[in-house]
């Protein structure tokens, strides 16, 4: 018996050890292939940002270019001091190899204020790209609260089901002894047994379930999840307008929107850079020749290097420039409007989420009530049954009762932990992670 014991603990110890606690659950999330590619995503944005800030710094080129040259340039002279000559005399121009060598730097003086809109415009994606991962890891942190507490309620069920059918194991060893001594008819007997049959039914059923909801939680965890173990270790939230503060300021998906308004804002630069001129200077290193030694051909100048200024002005294409600042304005005023939608919808979720909590704790106190209830009545029926005072047929429905009344309570328990940390998560994924006690990426 002692050894019996001391096996049962190791098991036990040894399940603990492979089970998975909800902090191990949520802080492997980080490390998924969906986040991961979420996380590849906002490196691409940020080296786009980068790159968008070369666009404001000088430009250094170097070229080499080479002619081979089927004839030689030649001009050709048909009259000399007014008189026309027999023949046109040939004049050679220059040499059939040409070999132009320049080192230029040139910078984008004025661009009407378009390169530092594209590069706001840039930084901005980069901006908005980090915090779609953090809204991302926020939902798949929801998603896996939401089959962590399906788990614990399945097991709460599993463990009522277990007590349920030892007590019918124990009213049908019971009827046996009854049955011998004729006094309880056949029909209670098989009643009973059938009882058994309909329990193991939902054991199976039971086990079915929490092994499917822990596969979906190990492929959303990218853990091997065979068990958990323990509760969600969140407190109670604070009140509903400390929490809606809180979201305004920190949730990613209305950050994201906040974002989103500025690039409109700096599209709208972009596209009223349009109205200005754009100057841009360059100055060159250059030289030509007949060999790579560009030393000239004899023929024409071998340094040609240069300075030089370009300025260009549209002053008018139809119209164009204007439809596009005002296209680009409605599209900002439509984001902000969406904005202060979501906003609100993010406030209203908030107050609901608090409601549906005030309603699991009510529920709670009316399951507990009804366990303690039916804790009384099976204890009644079961006295009654041996008792020859009650049929096989109303103690197995007192059995079943008890265990679904075990069962409810312990998923409206489940519900009020998963309900926290929803609530929690509604203020934003680093608020939640600060308060579960997760570090922060």
């Amino acid at each position: 018996m002692r050894g019996s014991r001391v096996i049962g603990i190791f098991l036990l110890s040894l399940g603990l050890l492979q089970a998975q606690s909800y902090r191990e659950i949520v802080g492997n999330i980080a490390k998924t292939p969906a986040l991961k590619s979420a996380e590849l995503m906002q490196k691409a944005a940020e080296e786009a940002a980068y790159a968008s800030e070369g666009k404001d710094l000088p430009i250094l080129d170097l070229s080499v270019q080479g002619a081979w040259l089927k004839d030689t340039p030649t001009m050709y002279l048909h009259e000399v001091n007014g008189h026309p000559l027999p023949k046109p005399l040939p004049m050679p121009m220059g040499k059939t190899r040409d070999f132009v060598g320049e080192l230029k730097l040139s910078y984008p003086l004025f661009t009407g204020f378009a390169i530092s809109a594209q590069i706001d415009r840039s930084r901005l994606e980069a901006q908005r790209a980090r915090l779609k991962v953090l809204d991302a890891r926020r939902n798949l942190i929801l998603n896996a609260t939401e089959l962590y507490g399906a788990i614990e309620a399945t097991e709460a069920a599993l463990r009522a089901l277990v007590q349920a059918k030892k007590a019918t194991l124990s009213a049908l060893k019971k009827a046996e002894g009854l049955y011998k001594n004729g006094l309880i008819p056949p029909a209670d007997l098989y009643n009973i047994k059938a009882r058994v049959y309909d329990v193991d039914a939902s054991i199976t059923e039971a086990r079915s379930r929490r092994e499917r909801l822990l596969n979906q939680l190990s492929y959303l965890s990218g853990l091997r999840v065979r068990s958990i173990h323990g509760a969600i270790p969140l407190s109670s939230p604070p009140a509903s307008t400390a929490l809606k503060q809180e979201a305004y300021r920190k949730r990613s998906d209305l950050r994201a929107l906040q974002t989103l308004l500025r690039i409109d804002d700096a599209q709208i630069r972009l596209a009223e850079s349009r109205y200005y001129p754009t100057v841009g200077v360059a100055a060159a290193l250059k030289r030509h020749g007949d060999t790579l030694a560009l030393d000239g051909d004899g023929y024409t100048n071998a340094d040609r290097s240069y300075v030089g200024v370009d300025l260009s002005w549209n002053l008018f294409n139809g119209g164009s420039d204007r439809h596009t600042v005002e296209a680009a304005r409605y599209k900002k005023l439509s984001a902000a409007s969406s904005f202060l939608d979501y906003r609100r919808r993010v406030a209203t979720e908030i107050d609901n989420a608090y409601a549906q909590l005030r309603a699991l704790r009510s529920k709670l106190k009316s399951a507990t009530m009804r366990v303690q209830a039916q804790k009384e009545y099976y204890k009644l029926t079961r006295g009654r049954f041996d008792n020859q005072l009650a049929s096989a047929d109303e103690l197995s429905r007192s059995i079943a009762d008890l265990a679904n009344a075990k069962a409810k309570k312990a998923a409206i328990e489940s519900s009020i932990r998963v309900q926290k940390a929803k609530i929690w998560l509604l203020s934003g994924v680093e608020n939640f992670e600060k308060t579960l006690g997760i570090a922060q990426r």
